[in-house]
């Protein structure tokens, strides 16, 4: 398996990839976040390049990253024999989702070496933060929730939330060797975003992998075992990510004033921490259509082509956001297409009520999914004019919530090796912040506080920055701005009109480390 981590001075310097991470740096990237938080010159601040890595040509010989059928299983039947050089403790499995409904085929049946859970079901995720990796956070400018005040949020999973998991879990990211898979059915989302939360926490990427496609279908029945089977959780595990001090790998999430920096002036900016120039990658895709050649500038398959209140808020019942648009300058990309979505598998039946033609969700081959990242868009349709990608370019990606660009970003960091950051808020937490919010569209729904739009400070501000567009790439025009944004909506997500930081939670999660 070949790592693209960049090496050489010289490269870094031309892309743009080095910067002062010092003691009284005025920079505010997560480059210097270290030095904000308390970090010492001992520290390995990542860029966005070093946290990419390139699969192997066929994905049965990866080790890490994106793992196949073939390899898990091979662990699994001998974990002493067949795990991966520098491995010295368990195969945890962390599943998503069952492998079907019948209790005798929901999981990889557990053995000596491998442990193997369910992600935690039914139970509410706002006190059980490790059944998505997420949770309500504030980034000191705007707060992070979910749908309800009881189902979690959609920020970062925090230092103590995270340590919870390895704790319940009795995991030792530093020994163990941790795959997230999905039992049936496209679970991209969540996996990759278990994947990206433990990266982001500083755990090393040879200590974990993505199974590539669904376990049901590509396991037989017998190496299935029932609910009985699952591992039970120890709840006596000590690791803490406090022991991952040394690391900081904050990068792989842009703050909302460093997505700001980038947007405005159409990827170039002085971010420190990824190459002189960004490939914006708007993922906000809908999942209707496996062919790209149906993707046009008029086919209305972009979540926002226009419409007025394209994009409701994640608060049940709650609405538009303040305003549609796009990242200016960004490319559209069918995060859809990267999975094979139309051959069915028919290598195991399970039972004589399945006859065993299960759609495996496998990612297409290495050389298609760059096919799609480089040619697709470049030449018409919505991408008229684009950019190509240029080697060692840093990718932003975003979506909603994060959670399609779990899928795009396996297919460009995982896959491809190319570097990858994730406007961790989503454009449902973004499109809430307007500077120049019409009086008009605010709608005083409730009786209680003001009743106009809170200011929001003009630096945090992306209508205001310019870094927004609505119509066609490079049409020139600003925020569509929606009508009818109810007050109550906008309360909840508890607007600071007095913010500094958009990198509130980012401190709190150093200092967390170094307690």
């Amino acid at each position: 398996m070949k790592n693209t981590l960049i090496h050489t001075s010289l490269l870094a310097i031309v892309l743009g990839l080095f910067g002062n991470c010092g003691e009284g740096s005025s920079d505010s990237s997560a480059l210097a976040l270290a030095a904000i938080g308390g970090g010492t010159s001992s520290v390995k601040v990542a860029s966005a390049s070093d946290l990419a890595i390139e699969s192997a040509d066929d994905y049965n010989d990866n080790r890490y990253g994106l793992i196949s059928a073939d390899t898990l299983r091979s662990w699994v039947n001998d974990w002493a024999n067949n795990k991966p050089a520098g491995i010295t403790g368990n195969l945890v499995i962390y599943q998503t989702s069952k492998a079907g409904a019948d209790a005798n085929k929901s999981l990889i049946l557990p053995k000596t070496g491998v442990k193997v859970f369910f992600a935690v079901d039914g139970n509410n995720s706002a006190l059980y933060s490790w059944k998505t990796f997420r949770e309500t956070r504030d980034n000191g400018l705007i707060s992070i929730p979910g749908g309800t005040s009881t189902t979690g949020g959609f920020g970062l999973i925090s230092g103590a939330n995270i340590d919870a998991w390895f704790q319940t879990y009795g995991v030792d990211p530093t020994k163990d060797l941790i795959v997230f898979a999905s039992g049936s059915g496209d679970n991209y989302g969540s996996i990759g975003h278990q994947h990206y939360s433990l990266r982001y926490w500083g755990v090393a990427h040879e200590h974990l992998a993505i199974l590539n496609g669904t376990i049901k279908g590509q396991f037989p029945e017998a190496e299935l075992g029932n609910d009985t089977d699952e591992s039970v959780p120890p709840l006596n595990g000590t690791f803490s990510v406090k022991q991952l001090k040394n690391v900081d790998n904050r990068i792989l999430t842009l703050s909302i004033e460093d997505t700001i920096e980038v947007a405005k002036n159409n990827g170039h900016h002085s971010v420190k921490g990824l190459s002189s120039t960004v490939l914006i990658s708007d993922n906000r895709t809908k999942n209707t259509t496996n062919t790209i050649g149906s993707y046009t500038s008029s086919a209305g398959w972009q979540e926002f082509d226009g419409a007025e209140n394209a994009t409701g808020t994640t608060k049940t019942s709650g609405g538009a956001i303040a305003f549609e648009g796009h990242l200016k300058g960004a490319v559209f990309v069918p995060h859809y297409n990267v999975v094979e979505r139309a051959n069915l598998d028919n290598t195991y039946a399970y039972g004589a009520s399945a006859a065993g033609t299960f759609n495996t969700l496998k990612f297409k081959s290495k050389a298609d999914v760059q096919d799609i990242w480089d040619t697709y868009g470049t030449t018409g349709g919505p991408n008229s004019g684009a950019p190509a990608y240029v080697e060692g370019q840093t990718i932003l990606q975003y979506c909603r919530t994060n959670t399609r660009t779990q899928t795009s970003g396996i297919s460009t960091q995982l896959i491809l090796g190319r570097p990858s950051v994730f406007l961790e808020d989503g454009w449902s937490i973004f499109g809430l912040l307007a500077g120049s919010f019409p009086s008009g569209n605010f709608n005083d729904d409730v009786t209680a506080g003001a009743s106009t739009y809170p200011s929001v400070p003009a630096k945090f501000a992306p209508d205001v920055q310019g870094a927004i567009e609505s119509g066609a790439r490079g049409s020139g025009l600003g925020a569509h701005y929606n009508s009818g944004v109810k007050k109550s909506t906008v309360d909840y997500f508890q607007i600071n009109s007095s913010a500094t930081t958009t990198k509130k939670a980012f401190v709190e999660d150093w200092n967390y480390k170094n307690q």
